[in-house]
């Protein structure tokens, strides 16, 4: 649980001019790739599929379903807030966009090819990415021991940053 009033905070985001977002030179190169994934599986380039892959490539941070939203909106207002919900659930269905809770806040949103994992503060409220085999003893003793497959990615492992582990000792049982 994220400590009272604190806000997750991630990487800030580059854009460049004050309003409209614009591709950055790694969303430019992976958009096509996106594009062509949704082709290959036979389903149709949307507005809305389109907007909201562009959105996704060149972010800088996980973003939520009404971030994502806005996103869209500076470059297609004509997709509506619903639309946008739908639309991720089908890219999610489809492998191509992966949610995340991190905490009690809403889901966030990514690409599912930048796999890893996150580990959040509730103290200070820090999001920090950790590689994607950070739970594979876990994930194999569960396999084994239990016959379960883990989703490790689904989830946001909670507990303290370095900086306010040292600053505040001992952890609260829980």
């Amino acid at each position: 649980m994220l400590a009272h009033g604190a806000q997750v905070q991630m990487r800030p985001r580059c854009r460049v001019g004050p309003t409209a977002p614009t591709l950055t030179a790694v969303g430019q190169e992976r958009l096509p790739e996106l594009l062509d994934a949704l082709r290959r599986r036979g389903e149709r380039l949307t507005t809305a599929r389109y907007a909201l892959l562009a959105a996704l490539a060149q972010a800088d941070e996980h973003l939520t379903a009404d971030q994502l939203s806005v996103e869209v909106a500076r470059t297609h207002p004509a997709v509506h807030r619903a639309t946008i919900y739908r639309t991720l659930e089908t890219l999610r269905r489809l492998g191509i966009v992966e949610h995340t809770h991190l905490g009690h806040g809403p889901a966030v949103y990514h690409l599912a090819d930048d796999v890893h994992q996150h580990l959040v503060c509730e103290e200070c409220g820090r999001v920090v990415e950790a590689p994607a085999d950070l739970f594979a003893g876990v994930e194999d003793t569960l396999r084994h021991n239990f016959g379960f497959t883990m989703r490790a990615n689904h989830f946001a492992i909670v507990g303290r940053c370095q900086e306010c582990s040292d600053r505040v000792r001992p952890h609260p049982a829980t």
